[in-house]
């Protein structure tokens, strides 16, 4: 079996460990990878990590990516989970490529947090279950990342693409990507902690997220696009084609304060008690911060069912090597 396939995002944290991934484990089909790559200095480890074709652009360059959609039987879209214009521009080359082609594109968690400011809050307390599609379709349209979801469910809908949306909670872990191997939010309040010297959480720190390593979070895809080949869903809703991935669970403020405890160990903090600071003060000193102080809960149950079973170590036994990695980058 032969699939052209059309990568965005292979440079990054989640696009380059699907890559690898897939050349070790679906050598029964020849994949056909075309690889967007936005700065020509990536060419050779994209092409050293497996791409048969590089498609020189940027997210903006829309011709170019439509036209690359038009060609491809499967669209794995890693790079951007904000951005509708390109999302339309996908869309509208996998419908011209005509026989319902699969769009595999990542979301995130985001979508349904609140705006906590660091504290556990009434909203909280549901743990929104990918396996019901009530609650992915009862979504705030306002939510981050819901415009362009809609757009693919719209989409999906209409037949003209076979859509899935993995949703990944907090991604942690080191991948082997060919260019970034770290992930976002955690780097972020390392970053953060070394600019100001000291670790800092958002109000009481109570706030809750899930999380996924990133090991895991590929097996992930990897049964999704089975799923998706295998034609099981050809008449299925859009909303059950939605999956988080969610594994663990922890608190914010628990977290900063043990990635404050890694950097006094190594000298970069002079103290290793974290300290709280209000969500209204973080506008001018911790402005990426505002990642960290909200809450998103949610349950892979459409996940397991594929037969999904996580097996990499938790979130706080990965913390100091995920410090570690971040810190090198410094």
């Amino acid at each position: 079996m032969s699939k052209r396939v059309f990568i965005l995002g292979t440079t990054g944290y989640i696009g380059g460990k699907l890559r690898s991934w897939t050349l070790r484990c679906w050598s029964q089909i020849y994949w056909h990878y075309t690889a967007l790559v936005r700065n020509s200095k990536d060419f050779n480890a994209v092409q050293d990590a497996g791409a048969d074709d590089i498609l020189h652009a940027s997210h903006s360059d829309l011709e170019k990516v439509q036209a690359a959609a038009s060609k491809a039987d499967i669209v794995i879209n890693c790079a951007d989970s904000d951005d509708l214009p390109l999302t339309n521009a996908i869309l509208a080359g996998l419908e011209a490529h005509g026989g319902r082609p699969i769009l595999v594109h990542t979301s995130g968690t985001g979508v349904i947090q609140d705006k906590a400011e660091g504290e556990f809050t009434k909203y909280a307390e549901k743990i929104w279950n990918d396996n019901s599609e009530e609650d992915i379709k009862s979504i705030d349209k306002d939510q981050p990342h819901r415009e362009i979801d809609l757009a693919i469910f719209a989409a999906d809908e209409a037949k003209k693409v076979n859509a899935y949306i993995i949703a990944p909670a907090t991604i942690y872990g080191i991948a082997n990507g060919p260019v970034h191997r770290i992930s976002q939010q955690i780097p972020t309040v390392v970053r953060t902690s070394v600019q100001l010297g000291k670790a800092l959480y958002v109000g009481q720190g109570k706030n809750l997220w899930n999380n996924v390593h990133i090991d895991d979070l590929v097996e992930l895809y990897d049964l999704v696009l089975k799923r998706a080949l295998s034609g099981a869903d050809n008449h299925a809703s859009p909303y059950a084609k939605w999956y988080f991935g969610s594994i663990g669970e922890h608190c914010w403020g628990d977290v900063d304060r043990a990635i404050g405890k890694i950097l006094f160990e190594k000298g970069l903090v002079p103290n290793k008690v974290a300290e709280s600071v209000k969500f209204s003060d973080i506008k001018h000193t911790a402005p990426l911060l505002k990642y960290v102080a909200t809450n998103s809960r949610s349950k892979a149950d459409r996940g397991f069912a594929l037969g999904w079973k996580p097996s990499a170590p938790s979130l706080e036994a990965s913390l100091k090597a995920d410090v570690e990695a971040t810190l090198k980058g410094l």
